[in-house]
């Protein structure tokens, strides 16, 4: 009686212990207990991971995680194209968190294979960073800290919103690469920001994700505002590309800005410092239209 009372006991323990988190795929993502040797997959998931104090559980990050700064010391184990899931595995992850854009099932569904617990994500909507990091907190032990940063993230984001109340429409291209000239869709969190900042994308009907565009399509939106990302080391080439196009109005009215990729393509906390440049940048076309 004494052994089955034991028994009992540690089989209530183990059933409370286990923690059950449904991902941006609506998959059920089933731990014994905190995740303690994570696999990131992608800069954004890195960002995060960090930013609610699980940096150091993170064993193996993607190519291009480089925020923070100790993110830079992380084994790498995969780019936007493949994965070294041998290296993965010796690694002996209890966690792989995963980028459905990103990584894409080409890479995802051979780790589901290898039996290694994947959790994907895939955030679209400002709106749903906080429940991200309440998620990545539950999944890493880390609960309270992740709940403290999406209050405050949350609070931001209403912040900024509430200034934005009233002002008058901006048409906006987003520009991520040159040649050839690529934009995002309205289904990106990208659009989400513009919209937010009182603007609208040229290009949010657009069927792809990533849509390839020509220039005489921009030309036609007449976007009042350009923005690109990349480097400020960038800026001068890319700026001067767009002079030859005069009949455009963010080129009549000099409104082409850039913005740090970074800052507008990761669902993380830095998300937010994007769209105060954005929403600065709408502000000053507005400023030229009432001048």
């Amino acid at each position: 009686m004494h052994v089955l009372l034991i028994i009992l006991t540690w089989l209530s323990v183990t059933v409370a212990a286990e923690i059950v988190v449904v991902d941006d795929n609506g998959q059920q993502v089933k731990l014994v207990g905190p995740a303690k040797r994570i696999v990131s997959l992608a800069p954004n998931i890195t960002e995060v991971l960090f930013h609610i104090g699980a940096g150091e559980q993170i064993v193996g990050a993607d190519e291009y995680s480089n925020y923070p700064e100790a993110a830079k010391d992380i084994l790498r184990v995969n780019n936007h194209a493949a994965a070294n899931y041998e290296l993965i595995l010796s690694l002996e992850p209890d966690l792989v968190i995963a980028w459905q854009s990103g990584n894409g099932d080409k890479i995802i569904d051979p780790l589901r294979k290898l039996g290694i617990p994947v959790f994907v994500v895939e955030t679209n909507k400002m709106d749903a960073i906080p429940s991200l990091f309440r998620r990545f907190g539950e999944l890493s032990g880390h609960g309270d800290q992740a709940e403290q940063r999406a209050d405050v993230f949350s609070r931001r984001l209403k912040e900024l919103r509430a200034a934005q109340t009233g002002k008058s429409v901006v048409k906006v291209f987003y520009q991520i690469w040159d040649e050839p000239l690529i934009t995002l869709n309205g289904e990106h969190m990208v659009s989400d920001i513009i919209n937010l900042c009182g603007g609208v994308n040229v290009f949010s009907d657009a069927i792809p994700l990533v849509p390839y565009v020509n220039i005489e399509t921009v030309v036609a939106a007449d976007p009042e505002v350009i923005i690109a990302g990349g480097s400020r080391e960038e800026r001068p080439v890319w700026f001067e590309s767009w002079q030859k196009w005069s009949g455009i109005s963010a080129v009549i009215n000099k409104h082409i800005y850039l913005i740090p990729s970074d800052l507008m393509q990761r669902h993380s906390a830095r998300i937010l410092d994007g769209t105060e440049l954005m929403c600065a940048h709408l502000d000053s076309a507005r400023s030229n239209d009432h001048g």
